[in-house]
Formats: structure tokens, C-alpha cells, sequence
């Protein structure tokens, strides 16, 4: 009777301690997110498709239904190649825009996440963004193309820094401990025509993007 009377309480115990505890877990409001991403840019010098990565890190919240922020920091590189770039000028001497590309850049942003679907273990969301990027394209010796006026057009000048505006869709997977792992694709819509330094003498009238693929692991914080 006592053994009985013993795993019963018991019993009770681990059915209070599972309660508590999945309580606990669905309120987590907050999660920090490290991840990775593969990168394809987009523009003049598109040429083959290259891929390259980036390393990313930020804060997820989780305090709405529907709606919740997310910041995110990051850092990578884009590059690009078209050997048979060619161009139409009438300035003399004629210029000598670079063919390859190669860019580090650094982004800082906030972006609006929409849960199409959110359950205990599972969301599946679309977001739109806001932020800032920052980038230096070099040529294939690794100098600053932005300091080589020959390769653009007469008197052509840009700033390193662009506003961008990325929208991207995604799925996040939770285990129990509220511990998970998310997969993103998404454009990082950029407003900048020069992560190349290809503009005037380029062919799209579009600004230059990038796709990119994203990996993350996701870490409750609250």
C-alpha cells in the first residue's frame, strides 16, 4: 500500500513538473538566432552564377500571435564575373569598367515578421524589412574600385553605404525545450546599383540584389 501510495505521488510529480514546464516553454518571448547563409548576387556582371556565404546574428521576438520584430546583424561577401561585359560610350578616353567584382559587406536591420502559420512547434512566417548595408567592391587584384574613377563613367561617384529593404520567407522548427532551427530564403533589396561598381555603363536599369538561402539556431532567451 505505501509502494502504491509512493508512485502515485510520484506520478502526480512528473505530470506537475511536465505541466510547469510546458507552460513555461510556450511562453518564450524572445530567441537568439546564429545562422549562416549561401548568397547569389544579382547584376551587370552577373555572368555564372557564383555563391558565396555570410555569417549572421540577431534577436528574434515572440510576444504577438501575428506580428513580432526581428534584428538582425551580419556579414559576407558577393562576388560576381562576366568576361564579356561590353558597354557603349562616347567619352575619351573610353573607360575601363572592371568584369569581376568581388564585395565585403557589413548589415544591420529590423524587419516585421508575419506568422502565416504558428503552433507550439512550428511557425511559418513572411517578413519585410528595413536597414542599412555597407560594401567595398574590389577587382580581382583586391584593389578599391571605388577609388578607380577609369572604370565608370566620367565623373560617376557613389557612396559605399545603401538603404535595403529585404523581404523574405521562412519556417522555424522547435523542440520541445523551445531550442530550433530555421531555413530562410529571401532579397536583401538592396537601393544601391554599384555592390558591382557597374552602373551607367551597365545594361540593367534595376539596382543590385542578392538571394540569399539562410540556416539558423535558434536560443530562448526569455
Amino acid at each position: 500500500m505505501e509502494k502504491r501510495c509512493s508512485m502515485k505521488y510520484i506520478t502526480f510529480t512528473l505530470l506537475l513538473f511536465s505541466t510547469l514546464w510546458c507552460s513555461a516553454q510556450d511562453t518564450t518571448r524572445m530567441w537568439l538566432h546564429i545562422g549562416t547563409s549561401v548568397n547569389s548576387y544579382n547584376g551587370d556582371l552577373e555572368g555564372k552564377k557564383k555563391y558565396t556565404s555570410s555569417f549572421h546574428i540577431g534577436l528574434q521576438l515572440n510576444r504577438k500571435k501575428r506580428l513580432n520584430g526581428n534584428i538582425n546583424i551580419g556579414a559576407g561577401t558577393l562576388n560576381g564575373e562576366d568576361r564579356d561585359f561590353t558597354f557603349d560610350s562616347n567619352q575619351t578616353p573610353l573607360p575601363s569598367p572592371n568584369k569581376f567584382f568581388k564585395t565585403n559587406f557589413f548589415y544591420i536591420n529590423y524587419d516585421l515578421h508575419y506568422n502565416i502559420i504558428k503552433k507550439r512547434n512550428l511557425i511559418v512566417y513572411i517578413s519585410q524589412g528595413i536597414g542599412m548595408i555597407r560594401f567595398s567592391p574590389k577587382d580581382d587584384e583586391g584593389n578599391d574600385l571605388a577609388d578607380l574613377p577609369e572604370t565608370r563613367a566620367e565623373e560617376e561617384t557613389y557612396r559605399q553605404e545603401s538603404l535595403m529593404l529585404p523581404t523574405n520567407l521562412g519556417v522555424i522548427y522547435l523542440l520541445p525545450n523551445q531550442y530550433g532551427v530555421s531555413l530562410q530564403a529571401g532579397y536583401y533589396n538592396t537601393l544601391t546599383d554599384y555592390l558591382d561598381n557597374i552602373s551607367t555603363l551597365g545594361d540593367s536599369a534595376d539596382n543590385d540584389n542578392a538571394l540569399a538561402i539562410r540556416f539558423a539556431f535558434f536560443v530562448p532567451l526569455q
